[in-house]
């Protein structure tokens, strides 16, 4: 079962960071000329410290091996929670921190929001779709 949790692991991280590299990459318009060279130099430490950031999330997705332990494999919730809590903890924590620095400034919220989105849904959607597919693994182990 450890194993299946090194593989789920791995695969959380790789397709968390293939997939925010390019929305990243798209986002901050890595292939624009036009820039400045200040403004390629700004972005590119922009784009550096995203993908830093989701790849420390993706690190922190270690919570998944919390399943080992049958009370919490056993429990549907403690098992969502394990894979899918930090990130979502911190795309909370992400959104409410913009609400209370731009006080109520819309535009400002949207624009900050489509960045902790792009940094954290892909990984969220990622962790998602690995509990389901363990809860069925689960599921036919038990029959």
């Amino acid at each position: 079962m450890t194993l299946y949790f090194i593989k789920a692991w791995f695969l959380i991280i790789t397709f968390s960071l293939l997939i925010s590299d390019f929305l990243l990459y798209n986002f901050f318009e890595m292939q624009d000329e036009t820039k400045s060279w200040w403004l390629i130099i700004l972005t590119g430490l922009s784009f550096y410290y995203s993908l830093k950031f989701v790849f420390l999330l993706s690190l922190s997705s270690v919570s998944i091996f919390l399943n080992t332990y049958e009370s919490i494999r056993n429990n549907s919730f403690y098992s969502l929670l394990s894979y899918c809590g930090i990130p979502f903890i911190t795309l909370v924590y992400m959104m409410l921190s913009d609400v209370s620095i731009n006080e109520l400034d819309f535009a400002a919220m949207k624009t900050g929001w489509h960045l902790s989105i792009l940094l954290i849904l892909p990984h969220l959607i990622i962790t998602l779709i690995a509990y389901l597919h363990f809860r069925k693994k689960i599921k036919i182990d038990n029959e």
